[in-house]
């Protein structure tokens, strides 16, 4: 995570805890599409609760795009403000809110690859990644400074990150053949445009908090 969101993320949480320590302060672990997570959630009123927390998880993930077959590794990495409201004080909530997203997906492959117009020795690495702040919608169940000291949480909504930046760089023997340059650009953008409609990034989690 990049130390600018983190400190952001602490000066929101921070500014709001005079407001909050009456109606309630609580602490959640979360498990979902945005990987493990920590939260914090800072009751405002009856029915408006701030929320705030830290997420990441990295594993391997292989895909394969424009005929490449690429062994590759997701990096889920974002910290979250949100706004929680919850109609009539129960456990439902709509939530809106902002996310850091530095989620990236770094994929490589090597051999004898079809790139653009021509086939190269070479050893192919890609990276895909999305703008840095992402908007957040969802609805969700679990109100984590209200009844008991321990409570589930659900949350399903989007973030609207934008179209994926696609960058690919190569070595190997083949990058010194005429029009590989120009091969290796018209590959990226193939790319780009395939990924082009990838704008939302499900978010689906469960978790289990505490209130103090």
């Amino acid at each position: 995570m990049k130390p600018g969101s983190a400190i952001a993320l602490a000066l929101v949480l921070s500014g709001a805890s005079g407001v909050a320590a009456a109606q309630g302060i609580a602490l959640g672990a979360k498990a979902g599409t945005n990987g493990l997570g920590l939260e914090a959630t800072l009751g405002m009123t009856e029915t408006l609760n701030l929320r705030g927390g830290i997420y990441g998880l990295k594993y391997g993930y292989d895909f394969e795009e424009e005929g490449i077959d690429y062994k590759g590794d997701l990096h889920l990495q974002s910290a979250a403000a949100m706004l929680d409201w919850h109609p009539g004080g129960g456990g439902f909530r709509m939530t809106a809110g902002l996310f850091y997203n530095g989620n990236e997906l770094k994929g490589r492959a090597a051999g004898d690859l079809e790139i653009g117009n021509d086939t190269y020795d070479v050893r192919l690495d890609a990276t895909v990644d999305w703008t840095d702040a992402a908007p957040y919608l969802g609805i969700g169940y679990g109100n984590a400074v209200r009844g008991g000291r321990v409570a589930f949480a659900l949350d399903a909504g989007v973030m609207f990150t934008g179209s994926p930046d696609v960058r690919l760089s190569a070595t190997g023997p083949g990058t010194s053949d005429p029009g590989f340059e120009d091969d290796l650009r018209r590959e990226e953008q193939s790319l780009k445009d395939e990924l082009s409609d990838f704008k939302l990034y499900p978010v689906v989690s469960l978790g289990v908090t505490y209130r103090f």
